[in-house]
């Protein structure tokens, strides 16, 4: 019997792609010209862009740290757009740049139109339902509370918060032992064949104690 369902964060319940994630760059980078003289916020945005993708090619495909050492977004982003900006001359304001793109994703994340709908019927008939997923904590939990998925889930799982990561079957069974379910009672959805269907479908290591 169905009793629980994961699911992935990111492409399955929040819509924020790399279309969606431009705009948001573009979006801070013109907030910050706009108060800074000589600053081009093409070029900024061009920059910094160049910077978050070289860093996520250097990773490689797949997970970008080892699990357990995935560090706090805001680092990882304070890093980045220090860098843009002192290749555009003005390096003083990565800090208020970093608050600025914090605050701006909060406002362009968004969910798919059916999850909110789909995450109350589970729920209407009795499911526990959590999220499994991938990237630093502090960066998920954020998009998280903004697009109001709190209410809906009974766990979270997320890899930087943990010692494991997907497609490793052993951030899967954490998340059963949280549950205190069984893999034949649970299901996960997600868009990765390579982390989600792979790492889910593996063997279980953990089962509930019966009695």
């Amino acid at each position: 019997m169905l009793t629980t369902v994961f699911f992935d964060l990111d492409a399955t319940l929040v819509d924020f792609g790399p279309a969606a994630w431009r705009a948001t760059v573009r979006a801070v980078c013109r907030r910050l010209a706009a108060g800074t003289p000589g600053l081009d916020p093409g070029r900024l945005a061009d920059r910094y862009v160049a910077r978050y993708v070289a860093r996520a090619r250097a990773a490689g495909p797949g997970a970008q740290h080892p699990p357990g050492s995935i560090p706090a977004a805001r680092t990882v982003w304070l890093g980045l757009w220090r860098q843009a900006l002192t290749e555009c001359g003005h390096p003083g304001l990565a800090g208020a740049a970093v608050e600025a793109y914090i605050d701006q994703r909060r406002t362009d994340y968004a969910l798919y139109d059916d999850v909110l709908d789909t995450l109350a019927a589970l729920r209407g008939n009795g499911r526990t339902l959590g999220v499994i997923t991938n990237g630093p904590g502090d960066a998920q939990r954020a998009k998280i509370a903004a697009t109001g998925l709190t209410r809906y889930l009974d766990l979270v799982v997320i890899s930087g918060e943990v010692e494991t990561a997907k497609p490793g079957r052993e951030i899967f069974d954490l998340a059963l032992a949280r549950a205190g379910r069984s893999a034949a009672d649970a299901c996960h959805v997600g868009d990765s064949l390579a982390t989600d269907v792979a790492g889910g479908a593996g063997p279980p290591t953990w089962a509930p104690r019966s009695g």
